[in-house]
């Protein structure tokens, strides 16, 4: 990997960050961009839609801008590793962000579940931004969709390529080196399907001034770019057509049985008994998608080597008794588990993220501040009013909650009816209190409804729970219970604190809230069969008392 730190944002050129992350064991790596023009921001290909990719994308542009400044975003095909995380992204962007695509892309965006608008690019269209930079625009189809795009910036000669010159290689570094021109030609022979598509694309770029080539897969390129753009004019596309007209004989598919036999060896670091590809296949999905992808990838080069048929792809019979399955979950722990350990570093009570992970990839326990939000009078004010108008004052006022919390460090975890449920790490124990002020301030100063707030820290533990075919992200624990309780406790524009997590904050804030005329200590009980805790219940303070900077936003 070249050394990099990846829970880092890496800036490629001037004003343009990779804000990606590489699954090493499946060797994919997807490659959203972000570029920054006078304070508003462009994402390119944003990525996969789940919120484990959502966390490691969105916390590298947090290194770099506020996301309400994202103001525009860039999608050259309509494939769900570019598209799938607009949904679960788009509502911490700016108020107005636009989509950017091609028509034949857009007709399939919304389908993700997207609202946001769409603006239709074309061929050579030029979006000129604040400060006259300009990005144009090239309709390059077929590349492997109809509706394919590349975008060039024309201040930095930087070519966005889509999936072109990109590749699935499980030695993925930021950068190419000469070693990464086969991959790249592979991918081109395997995902264009005519050369007249290529031809096109090598007259549309061999005018241009490129420095670096940015492909949503694989490698940044920066050196001998022209051996890679002559790629597209050496390279003989649609060889899944020439494999399948040459079926392998008994003799070479035990040679393709045995290569790859010896390769999932290993991968795995131990002796593989099987004598067939399904049973190579049926070790292979034991261990998860990303090695079902490496064993298919073995038999794809022996194959292409041997000048036969891919026998993965033709002939298997699919017994009812016995259908092969892969283990999706698999290859999202992994990459949870590397999220845990770069972007968050979360270190349990035996100090070590190990522990963490030791509980279960899937969730773990941890330190976090617990903040329930209410809205009061609810009841009454909707007792008269049309669904419609409900709906819509719901939907501004939690949106507008969502974007102060998300925006400066926090999580929303659940919105349910007038309510919410959000949760903040460790470190930020001091800001959380800070932003329940804020969230009364600003209700206020925009004429929303008015609520109260429940906060509590401790130990919580975080994940996926329900059916299998409908998870849940969740919280758990004593914490969540009391500050709901506590958000019961707190009427309009208040704030009601567990003794715990006021000890943890820091001595000024502290002579704050004690100072504060609003301020009073109270007993809470969460059953009549437990006993009173201490609690502390302030009212929303001045501005100038409470300062949220260096965090900001725009509402």
């Amino acid at each position: 990997m070249n050394g990099i730190d990846d829970s880092k944002p890496v800036e490629i050129a001037d004003k343009i960050w990779w804000v990606g992350f590489a699954d090493y064991e499946a060797g994919f790596s997807n490659n959203p961009y972000l570029m920054l023009d006078e304070g508003e921001g462009i994402l390119f290909d944003p990525g996969p839609g789940h919120p484990i990719f959502r966390d490691m994308i969105m916390g590298k542009i947090r290194q770099i801008i506020n996301p309400e400044k994202i103001r525009y975003i860039i999608v050259h095909h309509q494939d769900p590793d570019l598209c799938g995380l607009i949904p679960f992204i788009e509502n911490i962007l700016h108020p107005d962000v636009t989509i950017l695509c091609h028509p034949r892309a857009a007709l399939f965006v919304p389908y993700y579940g997207t609202r946001k608008g769409i603006m239709s690019i074309c061929d050579e269209d030029i979006l000129e931004l604040k400060s006259g930079r300009r990005i144009q625009f090239f309709h390059i189809p077929y590349m492997h969709f109809p509706g394919n795009m590349f975008s060039y910036d024309i201040a930095t000669s930087t070519l966005f390529s889509s999936d072109i010159f990109g590749c699935f290689n499980q030695n993925w570094r930021l950068y190419s080196d000469d070693s990464y021109i086969e991959p790249a030609r592979k991918f081109i022979e395997y995902y264009v399907g005519n050369r007249s598509s290529l031809l096109y694309a090598y007259d549309r770029l061999k005018s241009l001034k490129i420095d670096r080539i940015c492909p949503q897969h694989g490698a940044i390129i920066k050196d001998n770019i022209d051996k890679f753009v002559n790629l597209l004019i050496t390279t003989k596309p649609a060889g899944l057509l020439r494999e399948l007209k040459n079926k392998p004989g008994p003799e070479q598919l035990k040679e393709i049985i045995d290569v790859v036999r010896d390769k999932l060896a290993e991968l795995l670091h131990k002796d593989i008994q099987a004598d067939s590809l399904n049973e190579l296949m049926e070790i292979a999905g034991d261990e998860g998608p990303d090695m079902v992808a490496l064993l298919i990838d073995a038999v794809v080069v022996k194959s292409a080597l041997m000048g036969v048929t891919n026998p993965l792809t033709c002939g298997q019979v699919h017994k009812a008794e016995n259908v092969r399955q892969t283990n999706g979950a698999k290859l999202l722990d992994a990459l949870h588990q590397r999220y845990l350990r770069r972007q968050y570093g979360i270190m349990s009570d035996t100090g070590s993220l190990k522990a963490i992970l030791g509980q279960g990839l899937n969730s773990f326990e941890t330190n976090a501040v617990v903040m329930f939000i209410d809205i009061r009078g609810f009841t009454c004010w909707s007792s008269d009013k049309h669904p419609d108008e409900i709906m819509s004052l719901l939907s501004v006022q939690h949106g507008f909650v969502a974007k102060i919390i998300n925006s400066n460090g926090g999580r929303v975890n659940k919105i349910f009816g007038d309510g919410m449920l959000a949760y903040f790490k460790d470190d930020y124990v001091d800001q959380s209190i800070r932003i329940a002020n804020e969230i009364h301030r600003e209700l206020e100063t925009y004429e929303l409804l008015s609520v109260g707030i429940g906060m509590d820290y401790g130990k919580i533990t975080m994940g996926d729970m329900g059916q299998e075919d409908r998870l849940d992200y969740t919280l758990i624990g004593s914490p969540v219970n009391l500050a709901s309780r506590l958000c019961d406790c707190a009427g309009k524009r208040e704030t009601v604190i567990n003794m715990s997590l006021y000890e943890k904050l820091n001595d000024d804030l502290k002579k704050i809230i004690d100072s504060l005329d609003s301020k009073q200590n109270i007993k809470v009980q969460v059953k009549s069969s437990e006993p009173e805790f201490d609690a502390i219940k302030f009212g929303a303070c001045d501005p100038d008392n409470v300062d949220i900077s260096p965090f900001n936003y725009t509402i």
